[in-house]
């Protein structure tokens, strides 16, 4: 909070130091002596308590500590007594959007856009707050309009895509994000969302897609300011390997899921596991840190990140995030271990020329795939991945669509981001092949555009509004896994898969339609539908994709008895054996490092 409210140098000194009382306040803040400041702003305060720079300041203190309705109280005098400052109106707007009064808080941002229409922070926060208030039309008209306030700032663009794609509007944000990166080639956050982004849009090349990564890197290694390191690891090829996973996801995310058969299974003779947080602890950290070497770096910067990776002498470091949150790139160039790894949090290249190796399999990354990504293709000799399913996923109920007089229900509980064009297209497909079928559906954020919106790309390809049922969002866990027995067979998203919601909906008994895509991001489902031995799910196009769901669900006998037996079909499978799990993946990490040594045996 005190980032949020801390005044700019050049606005609050309308005196010189010695004049303002308050002035020397803020050199005491600077000082760390804040005690002492605040009592000369209360002093001061009490004999000339509508002062604007005193109570601006004092404000930021209580901000500071989350004592927001303090802050408040100043701002407000502060307000009254400097009406046209508009940093006082953008300070006033971010304590009221920390109380959550988002509409007081959006009237507040206005006040500052008046009052300077090029100050971006202040239409940031007026859009944030019509986000909260389920305005997400008002929002990007917000960002458009700062786009055009301030043309030579890249800002106002980046977060309008970020809009756009909390919404679900893929295709326009990837439209947003080209033509952002004509006027700014070399920004590094829009560089980020075109590499992430068309991830989710149909008709990207894979070679386009890799160009898109290969420039980000670009923009990472033309930074580095720091020399390439000599590394002095033994090259001992049969000794312990130091292996450093680099993550932001090791609390309550679902790609803790994937990590823990792994970290927590490996042969310490093997492999001695360190975990570098990106992230603050959220509490789901426990397991890691009982059996991982655990260090915190979410408050180091790159060379403090190098530095510590270096001095835990890591042999191989895997990096976990990709152009995801939590993504440390430019730590990572010059290399911070003789050999980098990217694996798991995001389905395609990092375009950085220091990343040695992808970890994939030959399902999602058949031979063929090499050009598609800037690293070595690392082929684990099983399905890439493992999971841990949640302690609170109940048992499987018995289908309603047992009763031939029942309908069935096709669903799908993927983020909105990846329900693209052709996904729909396939969909409502397939709802036409099943007389009186329904389509579950998720919506993370619920407001009634977004409900439109979902109805009407089924209504506009002539479905009927009553076949679509939107599941309410929960947070809990339970409840979650438990919305899985409403649903007979999930139907998978394309270009961009399902991972973790394709493997609840196995677990909790429902059968997954997925097409074969031609790049790593688009052949997730079929890697984990060949490793519980249900190919058959697996499509070849759309046309092959809807017969394949609408013939399950015609054929109730043959549903029944796959959704009855197939959590104990995965259990057996190797997406639970995680024992064999981290064997495979030592050998693969083995193999590296045979290579790093010189191919001695």
């Amino acid at each position: 909070m005190f980032g949020c409210v801390k005044p700019a140098p050049n606005l609050y000194l309308p005196m010189t130091p010695s004049q303002h009382p308050a002035a020397r306040a803020w050199e005491l803040l600077n000082a760390g002596d804040e005690p002492q400041a605040v009592k000369l702003l209360t002093t001061f305060l009490a004999r000339k308590p509508t002062d604007p720079l005193a109570n601006k300041i004092i404000a930021m203190v209580h901000g500071a500590h989350d004592r927001f309705d303090q802050a408040a109280f100043h701002l407000r005098r502060a307000v009254a007594a400097a009406p046209n400052d508009f940093h006082i109106q953008y300070m006033l707007g971010n304590v009221l959007f920390s109380q959550q009064k988002f509409a007081e808080a959006a009237a507040a941002y206005r006040t500052s856009v008046r009052l300077s229409p090029t100050y971006t922070e202040a239409r940031d926060g007026l859009a944030r707050c019509q986000i909260s208030l389920n305005k997400f039309a008002d929002a990007l008209t917000t960002y458009r309009e700062g786009i055009a306030a301030v043309p030579d700032n890249p800002r106002p663009i980046s977060t309008m895509i970020g809009v756009m794609l909390h919404i679900g509007r893929s295709k326009e944000a990837m439209d947003a994000t080209l033509e952002g990166l004509a006027r700014f080639p070399y920004d590094e956050d829009l560089l980020k969302y075109a590499a992430f982004t068309a991830n989710l849009v149909e008709g990207v090349p894979p070679r386009e897609h890799r160009r898109y990564h290969e420039r980000l890197g670009a923009v990472y290694a033309s930074r580095t300011t720091r020399p390439a390191p000599v590394f002095a690891n033994s090259k001992d090829p049969r000794r312990p390997l130091r292996v450093g996973f680099l993550s932001g996801d090791f609390g309550m995310h679902v790609c803790a899921a994937f990590m823990k058969p792994l970290l927590l299974n490996f042969d310490p003779s093997a492999v001695i596991p360190y975990c570098y947080s990106t992230k603050p602890d959220d509490g789901g950290e426990a397991p890691f840190k009982e059996r991982c070497q655990w260090r915190d770096v979410v408050r180091s910067n790159d060379d403090e990140l190098a530095a510590m990776v270096m001095n835990d002498g890591i042999d191989i470091l895997v990096e976990c995030s990709g152009v995801t949150p939590g993504a440390r790139f430019q730590a990572l160039v010059p290399r911070i271990a003789p050999i980098q790894c990217t694996f798991l949090g995001y389905p395609n290249t990092t375009g950085l020329p220091t990343m040695d190796y992808r970890i994939v399999d030959a399902w999602t990354d058949p031979p063929g795939s090499e050009s598609h990504c800037t690293e070595k293709l690392a082929r684990l000799d099983r399905c890439f991945l493992c999971y841990t399913p949640s302690p609170w996923a109940p048992e499987p109920t018995p289908s309603a669509a047992a009763d031939p007089a029942h309908p069935v229900t096709f669903g799908s509980f993927n983020r909105i981001t990846k329900i693209s064009g052709g996904t729909l297209d396939a969909w409502c497909d397939t709802l036409r092949r099943v007389p009186n079928s329904k389509m579950l559906i998720k919506l993370r954020t619920m407001s009634e555009e977004l409900r439109k919106d979902a109805f009407a790309g089924f209504i506009s390809r002539g479905l009927s509004e009553d076949r679509i049922v939107i599941a309410h969002w929960t947070a809990d866990a339970s409840e979650h896994s438990q919305m899985y027995c409403q649903m007979d067979i999930a139907l998978d998203s394309f270009p961009y898969n399902g991972t973790t919601t394709t493997c609840e909906a196995l677990w909790m008994g429902v059968p997954v339609i997925a097409l074969a895509g031609d790049t790593h991001r688009a052949r997730v489902g079929v890697s984990l539908l060949h490793a519980v031995g249900l190919q058959e799910l697996v499509a070849k196009d759309a046309d092959d994709y809807a017969r394949i769901a609408s013939e399950l669900a015609n054929d109730r006998p043959r549903l029944m008895a796959m959704k009855a037996g197939l959590r104990a079909r995965m259990a057996a499978s190797p997406l639970r054996d995680e024992q064999g799990y981290a064997r495979s993946f030592e050998k693969l990490l083995r193999d590296m490092w045979r290579e790093w040594c010189g191919g001695v045996a």
